[in-house]
């Protein structure tokens, strides 16, 4: 078969083509790369493939803390398929916080909440609605909020103290802890579940709080019973509140409680909350 002769020409310049591109694209790795690297963060030495699962699946703060001395502030992890960096100490963790969602996106990382809080809130959301979560949360905390909760407050404090003797020997951070979580249901849960569904409820965030583990950050919907409790619990907060929630609207009822401003919250829209956010 005769090739015509601008067949053959346009074959010779697609050639020449390709090999003028990887040659460019050598020198750019050459020039850029080195540099690139120079700015990454130091690693921490693992065995290959499982070695930073299973120092992790130990224990973070226990490697945070052997690392920490080794290779400062800032290091990485490499964990199966995914490469997790820590920035320990508020001069470089202010960082996270601060950057746009486009450089360092906070749902991203944290998508392992997602069980733990729930479908359509916090980082299940797009940025645009979970800043506006955010705000509910802030103006709930706000100081003229928080001096509504005082009164409460003392009163816990003051029939908590009431049932102890005149002598003897407690352990002081136990109760101290006992009594925060007793003010924080009155003042942010609501003065139903305080005085009607404090145990039930403290258990259930309990099975909530324990089903965050090491293994969680990597497979956050493993079947394992520390997971499946912690689904339960939330499903089961989730009808304890929806039925305070209904309770409260049907009767008209405003309590003055964080819970109160998550149902009065509404999105700049105007949308209000639904029960289930």
């Amino acid at each position: 078969m005769v090739v015509p002769m601008d067949t053959d020409n346009k074959f010779f310049n697609v050639g020449l083509l390709l090999v003028a591109t990887l040659i460019a694209a050598k020198l750019i790795s050459a020039l850029i790369l080195p540099r690139s690297r120079k700015r990454l963060p130091p690693v921490v030495s693992t065995l290959p493939v499982v070695g930073g699962l299973l120092r992790f699946l130990k224990g973070p703060i226990v490697m945070l803390r052997e690392e920490y001395p080794k290779l400062g502030s800032v290091f990485t992890l490499n964990l199966l398929n995914k490469k997790i960096t820590f920035l320990i100490g508020p001069e470089v963790s202010a960082h996270f916080f601060k950057a746009s969602e486009s450089d360092l996106s906070q749902q991203e990382v944290y998508q392992f909440n997602v069980p733990t809080f729930g479908p359509g809130v916090v980082f299940d959301v797009d940025y645009t609605i979970r800043q506006e979560q955010f705000r509910f949360f802030t103006e709930a905390l706000r100081v003229t909020k928080l001096k509504g909760y005082v009164d409460q407050m003392v009163m816990e404090a003051e029939d908590y103290f009431s049932k102890w003797g005149d002598s003897g020997e407690v352990d002081l951070k136990y109760e101290l802890e006992h009594l925060i979580i007793l003010t924080a249901s009155r003042c942010l849960l609501g003065r139903e579940v305080r005085e009607k569904l404090f145990d039930d409820v403290s258990a259930l965030f309990h099975d909530l709080d324990n089903g965050m583990l090491p293994i969680s950050v990597i497979f956050p919907y493993l079947p394992i019973p520390a997971h499946r409790r912690r689904d339960q619990a939330r499903k089961k907060l989730a009808a304890i509140f929806a039925s305070i929630i209904s309770s409260r609207k049907l009767a008209a009822k405003s309590e003055d409680d964080m819970l109160q401003s998550f149902i009065d919250s509404k999105y700049k829209d105007g949308r209000p909350t639904t029960e289930a956010e």
